[in-house]
C-alpha cells in the first residue's frame, strides 16, 4: 500500500470505550496481507475503572455493543474503530493485582495522517484481493486517469494482489463531488472486473489522498475465492477494462440490479449443481429486474382477472362433482389452487429471456430454446429434490447445462456494458470466442 506505512506494527496511545466506560490503553496495530486489521494489546490492570471491559466481554452489560478504540502513534497517525470485538480475554494475578490480556479484531477501522510530501492531485485507490494481471491497465476519463494492477501469478487469492486507482488530472473545482463520483466509478469497475475474473474481487482497503491528507479505511472481508472459470484471460483484460470505464459514463442500457447478477455469476462454488443454480439465478435476476409486468405476462392483468374468475368457478364446480369432499374441504382446495392460477399468466423463462435478449440485442441464435428449457428443468431438480441425476436414467451431463446458462449470462452482461472483442467461452468446450459472434 503506497505511502500508508501501515503494514508493520506501530504503537498507539489511546482510549478503549464501551458504553459509559473508558480507560487509557497502549496497543499496536497493522494491516495484514489479506487486508485485516491486526492488533497487539498490552495488559490492562483490572480495577473498578476497567471492570466494564470484562462485563462487556461476559455480556453482563444490558447494551451488547462493540468496543470503540482510538489512539495516536508517535509519528502522527490517528487510528479509530467503533467495531472492535475481543475474541478472548485472559487474566493473570500477582501480588500487584490482576491484569487482563486481550485479543481481538474489528470489521472496520480508519487511519488518518498528514503526508510528508503532499500529492499534487487527489487520488482514490481500492486494494483488491486475488486479482491476476500482467501489464498495468490504464484508461482516461473525465475524472482523470483510471488504472488497475495485479500480480502475474496468484499463490493465495485471499491476499491483496492489486488495486484500482483514480487519479485526477487537475485540481477538481468541487473536491467532495469528485471524490463521490470517483468512488462510484471504482466500485463499478470492480464489479465489471469481477465479472471478467469470474470471482468477486474483495476490497479490504480504500485509500484517499488529497494535498497532505491521507485517509485509509480497512474493512474485514470474507475469504477471496480462486477463479477457475474466468471470462477473460488474465493477460488480456485491457479491452474489458476500457469498456468498464467507458460504460460507467455512457451505459448502453439502463440496467436494474446489475451488480446482483454479477455477484451471483461470480459467486464461489465447487460443484456443478451450485454453478447451475448461480448462473440461472443471475439470469432470472436480470429478467425479473428489467422486464415490466406486461413483458412478463401472457395477457394484461385486467383481462386475466376475468379469466381467473371463470377458471375458479369451473374448478369449484369440478371438485364438487368429482371429489366427494364436504363443502369446507372444497373451499380449502379451491383456495390452494387459486394461488397457483396466477402462474398460468406468467411467461416461461425462455419467453422472457428472448424478450429481453431482443430488447438488448443479445445474440442467442446458436443456443436453442430446448437447451434453455432443459437447463431450467435441471435447476428445478436440484432446487426441489436436492439432486439432478437419477439411478437408471440417462440424462444430459450437468456440465452441459452449466455451460449453456453461463454463456447466456455472459452474453447478456457483455451486451449490457457494450463490449466487443474476445472472451473465454466454455460452451462446446474451452475456447476463445468473439463477441458479438
Amino acid at each position: 500500500m503506497k505511502d500508508s506505512g501501515l503494514t508493520e506494527f506501530q504503537s498507539f496511545t489511546g482510549q478503549l470505550k464501551a458504553g459509559d466506560g473508558i480507560t487509557p490503553v497502549i496497543f499496536s496495530t497493522r494491516i495484514g496481507n489479506s487486508g485485516e486489521v491486526e492488533f497487539q494489546f498490552g495488559t490492562i490492570a483490572l480495577t473498578q475503572e476497567t471492570l466494564f471491559v470484562r462485563k462487556y466481554w461476559n455480556h453482563e452489560s444490558p447494551a451488547l455493543n462493540c468496543f470503540s478504540l482510538s489512539g495516536k502513534s508517535a509519528n502522527g497517525i490517528e487510528f479509530t474503530t467503533k467495531t472492535l470485538q475481543f475474541n478472548s480475554m485472559g487474566s493473570e494475578s500477582n501480588k500487584e493485582g490482576t491484569c487482563m490480556s486481550l485479543t481481538g479484531g474489528c470489521s472496520q477501522a480508519e487511519f488518518r495522517r498528514k503526508l510528508l510530501e503532499p500529492v499534487p492531485k487527489p487520488i482514490i485507490r481500492m486494494h483488491v484481493k486475488g486479482f491476476q494481471n500482467l501489464l498495468p491497465l490504464n484508461s482516461k476519463c473525465n475524472l482523470g486517469t483510471v488504472s488497475m494492477e495485479g500480480n502475474h501469478s496468484i499463490v493465495d487469492p485471499d491476499t491483496i494482489t492489486g488495486n484500482i486507482t483514480v487519479c485526477s488530472d487537475n485540481e477538481p473545482a468541487d473536491l467532495s463531488a469528485w471524490r463521490t463520483e470517483a468512488y462510484e466509478l471504482l466500485e463499478y469497475v470492480r464489479q465489471v472486473m469481477s465479472f471478467a475474473s469470474a470471482a468477486i474481487l474483495q476490497v479490504p482497503i480504500t485509500e484517499y489522498f488529497a494535498g497532505d491528507d491521507s485517509e485509509v479505511v480497512a474493512f474485514s472481508r470474507t475469504r477471496q475465492a480462486p477463479a477457475p472459470m474466468r471470462t477473460f484471460h488474465p493477460f488480456n483484460q485491457q479491452p474489458v477494462f476500457n469498456t468498464a470505464v467507458s460504460s460507467f459514463f455512457n451505459p448502453r442500457h439502463k440496467v436494474k440490479n446489475l451488480f446482483f447478477a454479477i455477484e451471483w455469476f461470480a459467486e464461489d462454488c465447487t460443484h456443478n449443481e451450485v454453478r447451475l443454480v448461480n448462473a440461472m439465478t443471475a439470469l432470472e435476476n436480470l429478467v425479473a429486474s428489467n422486464l415490466d409486468g406486461n413483458d412478463s405476462m401472457i395477457r394484461p392483468p385486467k383481462e386475466f382477472k376475468k379469466i381467473k374468475r371463470v377458471l375458479r368457478q369451473v374448478i369449484t364446480k369440478c371438485i364438487n362433482e368429482w371429489s366427494g369432499e364436504d363443502e369446507d374441504k372444497v373451499v380449502e382446495i379451491v383456495a390452494d389452487l387459486d394461488n397457483k392460477l396466477l402462474d398460468l399468466n406468467r411467461r416461461s423463462i425462455v419467453q422472457k429471456v428472448k424478450v429481453l435478449a431482443k430488447r438488448w440485442s443479445v445474440p442467442l441464435d446458436d443456443i436453442g430454446d430446448q437447451q434453455i428449457k432443459d437447463a431450467k428443468t435441471a435447476r428445478d431438480y436440484i432446487v426441489h429434490r436436492g439432486h439432478y441425476y437419477e439411478e437408471g436414467k440417462e440424462k444430459t451431463a450437468l456440465w452441459e447445462h452449466v455451460t449453456v446458462m453461463r454463456e447466456i449470462v455472459i452474453r447478456f452482461l457483455l451486451s449490457v456494458i457494450g463490449y466487443k472483442g474476445s472472451y473465454i467461452s466454455f460452451l462446446g468446450g474451452y475456447h476463445e470466442a468473439q463477441f458479438p459472434p
